[in-house]
């Protein structure tokens, strides 16, 4: 058994630093898309100070005014091609009518709006494609990894999709995260960027803002891969070792100076699958977490 115990223990471990690299790969593509959007916002605004600035600064009555006739044209037309890019993302958007009703700095707020839909959207199309990876390498990974396991079989892909749909904290699934984060960093951004205005800050001032409110946003981004990859990883292999009818797990945290004291206590600890709760017994136990789990074979 201590030797079955140390295969597994290793296989955990190759899997698991499989899947960080994986991670990895999103991290590079997530950085590289919030710094794309953070250029675009900050080429946006720059045109703001341009037009209707002076000296650097603008003044608030002018960003309350109507939008002209040509500078709704264009917004309207913006607004025709984000929906032709994202149909699926129309519902984020306020109604079409309105944009004849905003003022410039709305217009401005619309336009950031579309923006961060926009990278939503590709967090979305990113994270599907990871998760859904994750879980099938975990599965067939780990089934293949027990005994007398057949040469041929197949994943369950509504027991897949399940599990990628299942709102597993808080009353919420990964999708439901990445587009409650979103809003939450639209809603920060605009705010800031109104304040920032009716302070008088100049250009700068509010792209050192908009820096720092995008790099808060990327880290959270980063903080839901390694969560979400490791909750479909665990369901994965969970699910492996059900189907082979192993009925008990042991976890199995990484012991160093980054360990929780929630995992530190529970390594070593053994539960049945059918008492399984996430967060409670079973992992991950809280963001950023590297535990997992090893089956108890029948001797």
């Amino acid at each position: 058994m201590a030797r079955r115990k140390t295969y597994w223990e290793k296989r955990m471990e190759q899997l698991y630093n499989a899947q960080e690299k994986r991670n990895k790969r999103l991290e590079k593509q997530l950085r590289k898309e919030y710094l794309r959007i953070e250029q675009q916002i900050k080429k946006e605004i720059a045109r703001y100070y341009q037009e209707y600035g002076k000296d650097n600064v603008i003044e608030y009555r002018k960003l309350v005014q109507r939008l002209s006739s040509s500078e709704r044209d264009l917004l309207y037309r913006n607004y025709e091609e984000f929906a032709r890019r994202n149909p699926q993302y129309a519902h984020l958007m306020p109604i079409r009518e309105t944009i004849y009703q905003l003022n410039r700095l709305e217009g401005l707020q619309l336009s950031i709006r579309m923006m961060m839909v926009e990278l939503g959207a590709f967090e979305q199309e990113g994270f599907e494609k990871l998760l859904r990876e994750a879980y099938e390498r975990g599965y067939l990974a780990t089934f293949k990894g027990l005994p007398n396991a057949p040469a041929f079989f197949n994943i369950n892909d509504i027991t897949l999709q399940q599990t990628l749909n299942e709102k597993w904290i808080n009353g919420e699934n990964f999708s439901d995260r990445i587009w409650a984060n979103k809003e939450r960093l639209i809603n920060l951004l605009n705010n800031e960027i109104r304040d920032g205005f009716i302070r008088g800050d100049d250009y700068r001032t509010m792209s050192k803002i908009l820096q720092h409110r995008m790099d808060v946003g990327a880290n959270e981004a980063l903080r839901l891969i390694v969560t979400e990859s490791s909750f479909a990883l665990n369901q994965a292999n969970k699910q492996a070792f059900i189907d082979a009818g192993i009925e008990e797990y042991e976890i199995t945290a990484v012991l160093d100076s980054r360990t929780s004291p929630m995992c530190r206590s529970l390594n070593g600890e053994r539960f049945r699958f059918e008492d399984a709760k996430v967060g409670i017994n079973y992992p991950p136990f809280h963001p950023w977490c590297r535990t997992t789990v090893i089956p108890i074979e029948n001797e």
